[in-house]
């Protein structure tokens, strides 16, 4: 519904380098009725994988 995907978390934070913006951090909403740890599992690996695109 919101955010951006993998492919285009790795474009922006591209672009983000082209015009010298420091990106300080990642965040991720699974949605405030979530309860299914496993949605909570992917969006933490999601969010670890464009933290390693950045580093």
């Amino acid at each position: 519904k919101f955010g951006a995907t993998l492919k285009t978390s790795r474009l922006l934070l591209e672009r983000a380098k082209e015009l010298d913006l420091a990106i300080v951090g990642v965040s991720f909403h699974v949605g405030s009725g979530c309860t299914d740890p496993e949605t909570f599992v992917q969006a933490i690996s999601d969010a670890r994988c464009v933290f390693d695109m950045g580093v």
